[in-house]
This record gives C-alpha cells, structure tokens and sequence, in this order.
C-alpha cells in the first residue's frame, strides 16, 4: 500500500503536464497518454533533461523510443547493413536480430523503475496487470479475514484466560504502586470522576491508553436537569404548638429497616398533629445490639431540624408518666386516611399510643406531596449519624480514596442469615445447604420454609455469589486493581471469598482499614459499624449491590438524591443466565464481556420515575427511589 505515492506525483523537470497510470487502485483514464506510445520530436529533444534513474521525477521518454519491445503498439526493426555476418540466410540473419533486440529489451526491462514499466506496456497488457494485481489484493484480504475468523474462534477463549492470569498476577504488585505513591496525591474534596481519573493517569497508576476505557467505567449518570426539591415552601404555616397526644414508637429490625420506619412514623405524626417521643430502638433482633437512638445519631441535631414540622420531645412529660400507652399495630403500606381514621382516635382517646411495628407502615406513593417531602427531609437531613460514625466514615473514605482514586463499595449480601431466609445454596456444599435448612426452620418468624433455591436463582431472587459478583465486574470492565470497599457482614461457606479475591486483591473493609483502636469503641454494636459502612458506601464512586435488601435500597436512594452517583444495579435474573452459559463453554469470554455490558448500560443509577406498582410490597420503594417526591425535574435552558 506505501507505493501509491510513486503513481501519481509525476510532474517532470520542465514543467510538463503530470501523467498518471492506470492501477487497481485508481479507475480513471490516463492523463496524456499519447506520449507512452508515439515519438514525439518536440519532447524528445527535452527527454536529456530528465534524470533516467526512475527515481520518480518523471516518466524517462528515451526508453519509450530507444528500447522497442515486442508489442501490438511496436514493430521489431532488423539490421539493414550486410556483408557483416557468417554466411547465415536473410531469415537466419533478421530471427538473429530479434533474438538480440529481445534480449536487450529484457536488460533494460529489469533495470528500470516500474514507472517505466508499466508506461511502455500495452493497453491490453496493462489492463491484464491491473486486473491480477486486484484479485491479488483481493485474495490476500480473503485470507486475512479466515485467518482473523480462525484465531478468534479457536484461541479467542485460551488468549483471554491467558490476558487475564496475566492481570491477576500483576495486580499485587500494581495495588503497591498505588501505595508507596499515595502521599504525592491526597483527596479533593467536590473533585470529579474525570478529574480523580487524570490524577491517577498523571502518576502513573493508569496508563493514558486505557484512559478512555478508565473513565467510562467511572462516569457518572447524566443528572443535569434535576434537584432536590424538599423545602419548606414560602406558604409554609408555622408549626401550631398544640398537639393531639404522644406517639411512642419501637423501631424494628436492621439498621436501615429502623432508618426507614423512624422516617414514616415522623411523617405520621405529622399527618395525626401528634407529638413524637424520641424512638426507642430493637434490641431483639438477629444482630442483638445494645446502641440507643443517642448512640446511633445525632439526636439533637435530630430535634433541631425538624421543629418546623412535628413535636419532638426526649420522653413524655412528667404528667403523663403514669399512663399507660395504648399499644396498636398499623397496617402495611397504609395511606393518609387511614391514620387519620382509624389511629387518630385512639390518640385523642388514649393521650398516649404506642405503635409496636414501624416497618413498611406508610405506603410508597399515594401520598401528599408535603408529606413525601417530609420523609425525605428526615431520612437525607436529620437521620444525622452520631459523631463518632461521621468521623472514623470520613477517615476510611480518605483512605479508601488513596492516590485520589475511585473506589467501588460492594455490598455483598452473603450472610448466612440472608441465604438462609432466601433459601439460596448455589455453589455451597450439601452440609452448608443443609445447615441453612435448620436455621430457616428455627426462625419462627420466617414465613417460608420450603424454597427451591436453584429455581429462585433463575428468576433472579438470589443474592449474586462472591464468584459471580467478581464475574460481573470484570465483565463490566473493572480492572484487578480497583479499589473495592466491602459493605458486607462474613460471607458465608468454606473459601466462597476465593474466586473474588483473587481477581480483586484490592479489597477492604472497616476491619482491615481501621485500626484496633479505631474500632473499639464499636465492638459488639453491629449496628454501628453499619453506619460506618453507610456512610463510606455513599461517599462512593460507584456502589454495587448484589441483592436488593434495606442496605441497598437505603444507600442507592440515598445516591439518587444526592445528584444521582452511579450505583449499578445487576439484572440478576439475564445475568446468572449468561454466566451458566460461560461455565458450560457455550460463550466466549469475549462473547460474555460484551452482553455483561450491554445488559447493564442503562443500570447505572441514572434518573427514572418511580410507578406505582399493582402490590405495595412489589413496588419499588420509595426509600430506594424518591423520584418523584423528593427530586424535581428543571425545565431546560439554553
């Protein structure tokens, strides 16, 4: 392909016009092709000018006259002298003389430049070149192509595994890099993906050629068009002081599942005009710890915001201390209306109610739009997590953060408690399935007992296992060198951890990245530790969940309000799909890599309107999603 230049720039020492020749790669006629064929005399006398080296100036005319060859276009003139000769025949002599003026002809032939070549050649013989030298080309792509087709096919797959050993055997001494420089790049707070990206391109932790690849892994969802939208309006009515009684609530369950029940119950004293009694916290479930509300927030801070919208006092007055609470346990996913009917009654009859449950009491749409406003100033702004939390959050988020990096927080739910209540045994031994049976059985509580796990899997209702999550994201295209931060309690099973560690031995957690001391204060308070864990998981890059529990729903809602952070969101149901298809040999790495991606291009937390679904507990909830309600739409400008 270098020798089209040859072709084409042709213009000669004096000026003349340029003469092009035809080739497999330019069609047209040729430019002056008269002076290929005839003597001209007024040329001849300017050919000793040109340089006969071929060398690309010009076409040379004195080989097209002085070298005659054996074509339709040329005649073969015999020596007319005689007497010179050894006694052969007029026919003997002029056969003798061609045999000469051929062999000269082929002398000069091989020593001139192939612009001169192909000038003296005939049209015919021309055209027949041109037509070889095509299929030529042809044929040399054909073969490219099969041999491409070939080597993908069959070592497509042994070229992958190999690429990627090679990663995961570089990938230790990559992860030091990335320490022994983490004192030449601290954290910018506010700072973007893209610019966190450069950071690391800039000190070598990313080369610049996968630094397109780096970033888009990175990016983050297009939020420009939305805000949040849960201030008080300008008509807002001053909070009136009197009050219909006193709510006393239990919040139940996990961390998050009380962070959401305390949510709902403000929003019902609200909708009541009750006064809340600071809530009290479960002490009863799987994980049994001890911390108060005072222990888990800022309670203080927890007042302070919202004394525009309810009462909130620390205990009853002492007037009321000797009256005994009226206990009642409102229905799931209930509407406005029905507090205001069937609970606000008992609190004007009883002056105190305690409410004994406070999960999923107030349904997810349906609402007022004040109200859906409410919740979320309670869950985004006053939900404020005590000091100690924040602080040692921060810490880890700084280290997390090293270089200026990203890092991906994990939420991989693979307790045993959760494989235990899902039913899900996949990969684990038939002891470990079995000992999950038992437990599901002693958890009264528990309303399912037989469940097929290989069946749920496929439909999707099984938390991803650590080999699978660690497929995902190396599907996604997350190198072994991400920085990942565990939100996640022990994994449960013998080596069930292997398969992602190995791929991605960046992995930390709040045991590995604070010290004994750090941790101490936090020891046996299980849900403490998930506030650290929440609070390291929003701060971010991207957060991936690998089963839809209150964590999940807790922080990603949390990530839409907050501008919309990626969080990815697995297909599970195509996803386990395609990894049984990988394990079986029916795709290729390559094959999978591309339809991981292409499965989850659009789960990656971008902005989509929360619907009501036909079943409240099917919907999606409102804590994982608070748009709309809580987040508006902005009218574009140019």
């Amino acid at each position: 392909m270098g020798h089209h230049h040859h072709l084409h720039n042709t213009t000669t020492a004096d000026g003349g016009v340029s003469q092009r020749v035809n080739s497999p790669r330019f069609s047209g006629a040729m430019t002056r092709r008269a002076h290929s064929f005839k003597r001209n005399p007024s040329s001849s006398a300017g050919a000793g000018n040109n340089d006969d080296g071929g060398s690309g100036g010009g076409f040379s005319t004195q080989y097209e006259v002085d070298l005659q060859m054996n074509s339709p276009r040329s005649e073969i003139g015999g020596s007319s002298g005689s007497g010179e000769g050894f006694g052969e025949s007029a026919a003997e002599r002029k056969q003798q003389s061609s045999h000469v003026t051929q062999r000269a002809a082929v002398r000069g032939f091989l020593r001139k430049p192939i612009e001169a070549v192909v000038v003296e050649m005939g049209l015919r013989g021309r055209k027949r070149l041109g037509h070889w030298m095509f299929f030529a080309f042809c044929g040399v792509c054909l073969f490219l192509g099969i041999l491409k087709i070939c080597a993908t096919g069959w070592f497509g797959s042994a070229i992958e595994t190999a690429r990627s050993n090679q990663d995961n055997s570089g990938s230790t001494t990559h992860s030091n890099r990335i320490d022994q420089s983490s004192h030449d790049y601290g954290h910018r707070e506010g700072g973007s993906d893209v610019e966190r990206t450069l950071m690391m391109v800039s000190s070598g932790v990313v080369g610049r050629e996968n630094r397109a690849e780096y970033t888009g892994i990175w990016s983050q969802p297009n939020s420009a068009n939305y805000t949040q939208c849960i201030d008080h309006p300008k008509s807002h009515k001053k909070l009136d002081p009197k009050t219909n009684g006193y709510i006393l609530i239990n919040a139940n369950g996990g961390l998050n599942q009380m962070r959401f029940g305390i949510c709902d119950m403000v929003a019902v004293a609200k909708i009541m005009k009750a006064t809340l009694v600071l809530p009290s916290l479960d002490h009863t479930s799987y994980w049994a710890d001890e911390s108060g509300f005072k222990d888990l927030f800022d309670w203080q801070h927890f007042i302070e915001t919202l004394k525009d919208d309810i009462h909130i006092v620390e205990t009853l007055p002492p007037e009321y201390a000797g009256i005994e609470p009226f206990n009642k346990t409102p229905i799931s996913w209930s509407k406005a209306s029905y507090y205001k009917s069937e609970v606000l009654p008992l609190l004007k009859q009883h002056t105190a109610v305690y409410l004994t449950h406070t999960d999923s009491r107030l349904s997810n749409n349906g609402l007022p739009s004040s109200i859906q406003k409410l919740r979320c100033r309670v869950n985004y702004r006053a939900l404020k997590y005590s000091a100690p939390i924040e602080e040692l959050g921060k810490t880890l988020v700084s280290r997390m953060r090293q270089n200026g990096g990203p890092y991906l927080a994990l939420h991989l739910r693979y307790e045993k408690d959760m494989l235990a209540f899902t039913g899900c045994s996949h990969s684990l031994t038939a002891e470990e399935d079995e000992e999950l049976r038992r437990m599901r059985y002693e958890v009264s509580h528990w309303k399912e007992k037989e469940i097929n796990g290989t069946e749920r899997r496929l439909l999707g209702g099984c938390p991803l296992t650590p080999r699978e999550t660690s497929l995902l994201l190396r599907g996604l295209g997350f190198p072994s060198s991400t920085r990942i931060y565990l939100v996640a309690g022990e994994a449960y099973g013998n080596g069930s951890m292997r398969h992602l560690e190995d791929d991605f031995p960046n992995i930390f957690s709040h045991s590995t990245l604070a010290s004994e001391e750090e941790l101490s204060p936090f020891r046996d308070h299980q849900n403490m530790l998930a506030g650290i864990d929440y609070a390291v998981a929003l701060e971010s890059d991207a957060f991936l969940y690998t089963y839809d529990g209150n964590m999940a729903k807790a922080v990603q809602g949390h990530r839409r309000f907050e501008n919309f952070k990626k969080t990815i969101t697995p297909d599970k149901m195509n996803f386990v799909k395609l990894v049984d298809d990988f394990d079986q040999g029916k795709i290729s790495w390559k094959k999978f890599s591309s339809k991981v991606k292409k499965l989850h291009h659009d789960r990656d937390g971008s902005p989509y309107l929360r619907e009501p679904g036909e079943f409240p507990k099917l919907e999606e909830s409102f804590y994982a999603n608070p748009f709309p309600g809580c987040i508006c739409e902005t009218s574009w400008k140019k």
